[in-house]
């Protein structure tokens, strides 16, 4: 009985830690997803139901390696967090401001699928879960 009860204990203790763990190449940046590269971007394309590219024309947004954000206009600023990991089988990347902003920052607070992200370039998804259209975010480096 106690051998018994001694090889559960290991095989839990076993698998418990094989689920728990993440290679340490894999985190890259909070919560464990890849990470923007540090720099200035510009929002090149942003699609809601329709083009709203326009809307993000003033705005700079710098994404920190700790997981802080600014967006500026040039007269104002406003400061967030981002984060990027893995859920609902795929990478996400989540954009959050704190405090209130303007309605074009809000429509960024989402949970973006990560298509493309590297030094130079970022394509986000989201799929809305009311209706299932989908929302498309470019950021270009400047």
């Amino acid at each position: 009985m106690f051998q018994t009860k001694s090889i559960f204990f290991t095989a839990l203790f076993a698998a418990a830690t094989l689920f728990a763990c993440k290679k340490s190449d894999d985190l890259s940046s909070p919560g464990g997803g890849p990470a923007p590269a540090a720099g200035q971007w510009k929002v090149t394309y942003f699609f809601d139901k329709k083009d709203e590219t326009g809307n993000y024309s003033t705005y700079v947004f710098e994404f920190g390696s700790d997981g802080s954000m600014s967006a500026g206009n040039g007269s104002q600023s406003w400061s967030g967090s981002w984060s990027s990991g893995f859920d609902d089988s795929a990478n996400k990347f989540l954009i959050n401001f704190s405090g209130t902003v303007p309605s074009a920052l809000a429509e960024l607070e989402e949970d973006w699928r990560i298509i493309t992200m590297d030094d130079t370039f970022m394509h986000f998804e989201h799929t809305s879960g009311g209706n299932g259209d989908t929302d498309i975010l470019k950021f270009t480096k400047l």
